[in-house]
């Protein structure tokens, strides 16, 4: 071999000498040489660089003839040329790498993809090729013993290969960031699977009635405890996107019996299972159910990063409470609410009314702004800027001392409260 010169030309009959390889899985060991060209072209390139090199080398010494043995079966190329020199042309092997398949994997790739892309309407996909396979392993083995730092791998080469071919016979996009299908493909199988990434819509909820959840709430024996939810209202979306499922995922929740009043809390949509990603913002509503007691606005379509931000954001609520006092109130009353807890941090222990699904656990929360009206001498209209972890039912009577400072202890009075609304959340 040191009778070659070039670094290219010299590797590949390095590589040859023990490896027989199609023009494919040559080129793509030296991917890194050759501007556009493909793997085929820069493979077929080398082979018949080398072959013309060695005839070079046998014409200037007969003795070279040992070089040209030793590629004989594995190059593939320029018969005429070996047979003139050896006498006859031995028999061509296998590829080692993809055993000459690689192009019937395209083509059926290709094939099975296209078919089960047309069962999904979506406009963007990605290719993902299972690490791991035999041809794979094959090409490894190649590029370690020999050092090879020019390579790309077959998975990168089929990525790129077979979205050209669909893209061009479906007419969507490749999309590495956000597609709207998954394509994976197993190379030891040949099985290709479609799957469709999750659709993520924000939108807001208006709850204008009381004893309305957010999702269905079914006791044991299957009996709804509420007769409403938000879920019952947007569930039929799912016509919308062909879709399997759907799941919901809202900024903080209410007690089934605070209304939503404002520009409603939001909520995050999440579609699973679609089969239509061509669906509009605006076509989303025709299959809403319309209720009269919850209002639904929907807003864009965001990502999955976008759903954790919106989730994770440290958000505050306004709240409008009516507040009954046992007994009555001194005119000073509102002032000395406005006084205790404006701009007051709270510590809290979990309520007791929800300590058989939550851990009892203290945290602070804060007030960051308070109103009070006075209707009567009974009765007080109050409106609360807190944080949105503060439980403010809590706030008002005290839970028996498990909120500190509490309205009822302020005012020395046991405190009901007949009313809650949620009228503005921000995040």
């Amino acid at each position: 071999m040191s009778s070659l010169s070039g670094n290219i030309i010299s590797k590949s009959a390095e590589i040859l000498s023990k490896y027989p390889l199609c023009s494919r899985c040559l080129g793509r060991l030296f991917a890194k040489y050759g501007l556009s060209l493909s793997n085929i072209a820069r493979g077929n390139a080398i082979k018949t660089l080398l072959l013309m090199e060695l005839h070079r080398l046998i014409i200037n010494d007969v003795r070279n003839l040992s070089l040209l043995k030793g590629i004989s079966e594995n190059v593939g190329v320029m018969p005429q040329l070996i047979s003139k020199y050896l006498g006859s042309t031995p028999n061509e092997k296998k590829c080692y790498v993809c055993s000459n398949t690689i192009e019937y994997v395209i083509s059926k790739l290709v094939q099975d993809m296209v078919s089960e892309l047309s069962k999904f309407k979506v406009r963007t996909f990605i290719i993902s090729i299972r690490k791991g396979s035999e041809i794979e392993r094959r090409e490894l083995e190649i590029v370690s013993e020999l050092n090879l730092d020019s390579w790309e791998s077959i998975r990168r080469e089929l990525k790129r290969e077979l979205g050209k071919k669909v893209k061009a016979l479906l007419d969507i996009e490749p999309e590495f960031k956000h597609p709207d299908a998954l394509v994976l493909v197993d190379l030891d199988t040949l099985n290709v699977k479609v799957t469709t990434t999750p659709t993520y819509i924000l939108c807001r909820y208006v709850k204008l009635g009381r004893n309305i959840s957010q999702v269905r709430w079914v006791s044991k024996n299957g009996f709804r405890k509420y007769p409403l939810a938000v879920e019952d209202v947007v569930e039929p979306i799912t016509k919308s996107f062909n879709a399997e499922k759907l799941q919901l995922h809202a900024v903080g929740r209410e007690d089934v019996d605070v209304r939503v009043l404002g520009n409603g809390r939001p909520l995050v949509i999440e579609l699973k299972g679609v089969k239509d990603k061509t669906v509009s913002v605006e076509d989303i509503a025709k299959n809403v159910v319309h209720s009269d007691l919850i209002l639904t606005f929907f807003d864009r379509y965001i990502e999955h990063k976008h759903l954790i931000d919106i989730k994770s954001r440290r958000s505050s609520k306004v709240y409008r409470l009516l507040v009954l006092s046992k007994k009555p109130l001194s005119s000073d009353s509102a002032e000395l609410l406005i006084r205790e807890f404006s701009n007051r941090a709270v510590r809290q222990r979990t309520p007791t009314r929800i300590l058989k699904r939550r851990k009892d656990l203290t945290h602070v929360g804060r007030v960051y702004d308070i109103k009070v009206m006075a209707v009567n001498e009974y009765l007080l209209e109050i409106l609360v800027k807190c944080d949105s972890s503060l439980y403010v039912k809590e706030l008002v009577h005290g839970d028996g001392g498990r909120t500190f400072p509490n309205m009822a202890e302020v005012l020395n009075s046991e405190l009901d409260l007949l009313e809650v609304d949620v009228i503005d959340i921000s995040y």
